[in-house]
């Protein structure tokens, strides 16, 4: 495949510059109508590692790595175009899927998705988040512009402070433990939310179909849902061979196992397995108009 298949040359200098980019319209109505038919068959059979990472006054649901027992989501990260953006992302063809996910934010789910970047795996490492519902620029994921590029690994405050909501809880289970001297690189993420004019935060109002692209360090968050509907989103996780597990990310072993899923993991070594398969884009074509 060659570096002008999928996206234009401003998009991918976009992506490079601010770690997150928007393409409209990449997934078809048949591709949002199936991962909406997934979702609803994985709330009805739930795996261990489901969540309602919500309050009392609302939902915030998920699960993980629900494509080995839902086969609208196997078929969905197998051959939607998923695959195909993440191969020009990150330069890489074939490309691994290292996790499948979606979120529900049902109305009145108040909680905000803290303030965060996906750190346990080091190496190339994009994520792919397909909206499933008109989404408003102001229940949108956001991003820190650029901060993919700080240098630095960092977590939010339940990490240190063996605190926080749920949502925080659930991102502290995958990213280690706080006890361990993780080096001078490793810090809090700061609180933007109380000084928002001192970042670039984008984000974008987004149609069911359009996706969201991102570093996965670049940081991210997302409001609570005030709306009277619930705002859905299938994500897709993607690696290249050169990809490791992080020091940090040796937790991300012991949680898997706990939900009764072996994976060959090993920190510093290669991410392998039939957990993380390696898809091979073939027939790469246009998606942006």
């Amino acid at each position: 495949m060659t570096a002008s298949t999928l996206f234009p040359p401003d998009a991918m200098a976009a992506y490079e510059r601010d770690g997150v980019i928007c393409l409209r319209g990449a997934f078809s109505a048949e591709w949002v109508e199936l991962a909406c038919r997934g979702i609803e068959h994985n709330i009805a059979q739930p795996s261990p590692l489901f969540r309602n990472l919500g309050t009392s006054d609302g939902g915030f649901l998920s699960d993980i790595w629900a494509r080995r027992y839902i086969p609208e989501f196997e078929r969905f990260c197998m051959e939607s175009p998923a695959a195909a953006i993440a191969a020009q992302a990150l330069r890489s063809n074939p490309v691994r899927l290292v996790q499948d996910t979606w979120f529900s934010k049902l109305p009145g789910a108040s909680a905000r998705t803290p303030w965060h970047h996906d750190t346990a795996i080091a190496g190339p490492f994009c994520s792919i988040w397909v909206a499933l519902d008109p989404t408003p620029r102001d229940a949108s994921l956001e991003f820190v512009a650029g901060s993919h590029g700080w240098g630095r690994t960092l977590m939010p405050r339940s990490y240190f402070a063996r605190g926080g909501d749920a949502a925080e809880r659930f991102y502290t289970e995958f990213h280690g433990d706080a006890d361990r001297d993780q080096g001078p690189g490793f810090g809090q993420v700061p609180d933007i939310e109380a000084d928002r004019d001192a970042y670039d935060i984008i984000g974008w109002e987004l149609q069911p179909g359009d996706c969201v692209l991102f570093d996965a360090r670049t940081l991210h968050g997302a409001p609570g849902n005030h709306l009277e509907r619930p705002l859905r989103r299938f994500v897709t996780r993607w690696i290249t061979d050169e990809s490791v597990l992080a020091p940090h990310g040796k937790d991300v072993i012991g949680a898997l196992a706990a939900a009764g899923l072996q994976a060959e993991l090993e920190v510093g070594k290669p991410i392998r397995g039939p957990l993380f398969p390696v898809i091979t884009v073939t027939r790469p074509t246009s998606i942006i108009s």
